[in-house]
């Protein structure tokens, strides 16, 4: 969403952020009242969820904390995150609740506020032009989006379904594959887990792409989200968007941000194959290093376990965690070498398309000759839209050779 600076009160971007910080309240009081419910026990002594459950909480609740804006910074997103999750685990110290601390709780709290903000991390704008000017787009479209307290109630909605759908899939799994036991709780959970994280991105993705579709005819601000049209002035007046040579400039009557017209000029979609392309290597190093690391832990432990007092030591600590914390390890690692994936991908797909001034999105047709001096335009053969702004020009791409 798009940063809370200082915003006239009531556009959307405040508005939306404001909901978000509604919405945090909201899932904070709802974790501690059960994680400070008196002799609360969740799970079973063969298939424990414990430590599952307290990662996914604050795991959700670190993810919206860092879109509340309360705090400018991630790291300190992360401090304050870990510093509450110590104090819910304090506060079960209170004899009347017949509750106790544990150490592995707080751990699993930090595991899941580890993972939120790696793929937030891995989520920010990345890019140079036209990368960070779509970013833009989509970050005032979701502005548009979640102004709306419906919105919030679909999210809800389609992440219930989710859950509901994806933990009979986990159960299925363990008792069809991994066979751990008569209650499967632990895979269900992940399973659930899993279908409320895709349907929420897919409701997400969805919404979002639908917005900017609509604002492209509404032209709101980027920085504000008022909806206001760029104000041809009289250098400009009659001329074409394929012949707009100088980024004329106007301000938001709402925040009084500069508006330019390239903000909302027509950029053509990457085609599906060069995201492909651009995915690939990163999708293989991310497959490979997961694959590396275990098998070299394996390696480590099956070879040191009877050389090495430490190793047998530390081998000995990790067969006595229990299922879910071991589970939860597991997690981590995928999810972060996941996260660094991700990030490589989006950094690749954005130099790409930071070179649509230069090649056609859509069609991959050379724009190096189609009026250099334009900073948008529509690409000859398949009529999609660029734009060139700093570093995205005719002169991004290297010089082909005979």
């Amino acid at each position: 969403m798009t940063d809370l600076r200082v915003l006239p009160i009531g556009t959307p971007a405040t508005l939306a952020i404001r909901n978000t910080r509604i919405a945090w309240i909201i899932a904070l009081a709802f974790v501690l009242v059960t994680t400070l419910w008196p002799r609360l026990s969740i799970g079973s002594g063969e298939s424990p969820i414990d430590k599952l459950i307290h990662a996914a909480a604050f795991g959700v609740l670190a993810a919206l904390f860092i879109y509340t804006r309360w705090l400018r910074s991630l790291w300190w997103s992360l401090l304050f995150m870990v510093a509450l999750a110590a104090i819910d685990e304090v506060l079960q110290m209170i004899p009347q609740l017949g509750r106790s601390a544990d150490l592995d709780d707080w751990g699993a709290d930090v595991v899941g506020i580890t993972i939120a903000l790696a793929f937030c991390m891995a989520a920010r704008p990345v890019g140079a032009d036209a990368a960070r000017l779509i970013s833009q787009r989509r970050s005032i479209a979701a502005d548009l989006l979640f102004m709306q307290p419906t919105a919030w109630l679909h999210l809800a909605t389609v992440a219930a379904l989710g859950f509901a759908a994806g933990a009979p899939l986990g159960v299925l799994l363990d008792s069809w594959f991994i066979r751990k036991g008569p209650q499967p709780w632990q895979y269900g959970f992940i399973g659930g887990m899993l279908g409320m994280a895709v349907g929420v991105h897919a409701l997400w993705e969805a919404g979002v792409r639908a917005r900017v579709r609509r604002a492209t005819s509404e032209q709101p601000c980027l920085a504000c989200g008022a909806s206001s049209h760029i104000t041809a002035t009289t250098t400009d007046v009659g001329s074409p968007i394929a012949s707009t040579s100088a980024p004329e400039t106007n301000q938001c009557m709402r925040c009084g941000s500069a508006r330019r017209a390239t903000d909302w000029a027509p950029i053509a979609p990457l085609q599906a194959s060069a995201e492909l392309r651009a995915c690939l290597l990163p999708i293989l190093l991310s497959t490979v290093a997961l694959v590396l690391l275990s098998v070299t832990f394996i390696t480590i432990v099956t070879t040191l376990r009877l050389r090495s007092d430490l190793v047998l030591r530390i081998d000995s600590w990790y067969q006595m965690l229990p299922a879910d914390a071991r589970i939860l390890g597991d997690i981590a690692t995928v999810a972060l070498i996941g996260a660094c994936g991700l990030a490589a991908c989006r950094r690749r797909i954005a130099a790409r398309v930071d070179q649509c001034g230069a090649s056609c999105l859509g069609c991959g047709f050379d724009l190096r000759a189609t009026t250099p001096a334009a900073i948008t335009g529509t690409c000859h053969e398949c009529g999609g839209g660029f734009v060139r702004l700093s570093t995205s020009t005719p002169s991004a791409l290297p010089e082909r050779t005979a």
